[in-house]
């Protein structure tokens, strides 16, 4: 099962390249208003194909070995998952030896694009050559953080406390104009909970968290100063911290399942950090 997923992820990730450059063909045809048969009968079947193989991996997904722990999670889609777990391996693949295996959470920080270097998260830099981690990898995670979210935040009536998907304008139950988010899922309420300790953070040293567009503009551009940071910055320093927490507990259910060692990340095993990763800790159902 690992290696057919593993193929079905490496093929899909094709699939997809294919079918965005067949859709902005057509839409540089379209702005001449032009029609290529070939390009719409390419497109059709990419996108038959696309949905196979995802309906595939949906499949296969049932039998991984963490299966029984992030089945137990809100916002876990199929796909998604699929997508990130069946690019990841924690221990050698003798049918693939050059392939690279995370042994360790800190190893698959790195290898998905969640390690620190020199205090901050890792980027492409022009002229350096080949990347320290997978980059399509860490694109799904990012992408799989959003799900998370989006499946477990809710926005709530200060006034009433009536619950919403979403909330503008006034409340319907009071009449109320102030609302807050609220938690219905516990990777959100680990979401929560990390962004107040940020605002906290940066309250203490005297900056001021704002909305972009209020940041100073340099250049024509928005930058943040040593008075204000952006919320998007905060709200992505907070969604960074609930992508380590689920690989984390992806790594441990998953050892556990294969009777594989567990080690906690180098933080807390050498710098004396002690804050500890538990699966059941983050489940929903």
């Amino acid at each position: 099962m690992p290696n057919s997923l593993s193929k079905l992820v490496d093929a899909t990730l094709v699939i997809e390249k294919l079918r965005v450059a067949s859709q902005v063909r057509q839409s540089h045809l379209a702005l001449q208003n032009r029609i290529d048969p070939e390009t719409d009968e390419l497109l059709n079947r990419i996108q038959g194909l696309e949905e196979y193989v995802d309906d595939r991996i949906a499949d296969l997904i049932r039998t991984h070995p963490a299966y029984s722990w992030f089945s137990r999670v809100k916002g876990i889609g199929r796909e998604n998952i699929g997508k990130v777990v069946g690019s990841i391996r924690i221990k050698p693949d003798p049918e693939f030896p050059d392939k690279p295996y995370a042994d360790t959470i800190s190893a698959l920080w790195a290898y998905c694009g969640y390690a620190v270097v020199d205090g901050h998260a890792p980027k492409r830099i022009k002229g350096e050559g080949k990347l320290s981690y997978n980059s399509q990898l860490r694109s799904m995670c990012h992408r799989l953080g959003d799900s998370l979210l989006r499946a477990g935040l809710r926005m709530k009536c200060v006034k009433c406390n009536t619950i919403f998907g979403s909330a503008t304008g006034k409340c319907p139950n009071c009449g109320g104009i102030d609302f807050e988010h609220t938690a219905t899922s516990k990777f959100a309420q680990y979401y929560l909970k990390e962004k107040a300790k940020y605002k906290e953070r940066f309250n203490a040293e005297g900056r001021t968290i704002v909305p972009a567009p209020f940041l100073t503009k340099v250049d024509g551009k928005h930058v943040e100063t040593a008075e204000f940071i952006s919320e998007g910055h905060v709200h992505n320093m907070a969604l960074r911290k609930v992508i380590k927490a689920f690989l984390a507990c992806l790594y441990i259910a998953w050892c556990r399942a294969e009777s594989l060692p567990v080690r906690q990340p180098y933080a807390i095993e050498y710098l004396g950090h002690n804050h500890q990763y538990e699966p059941k800790d983050f489940t929903d159902r």
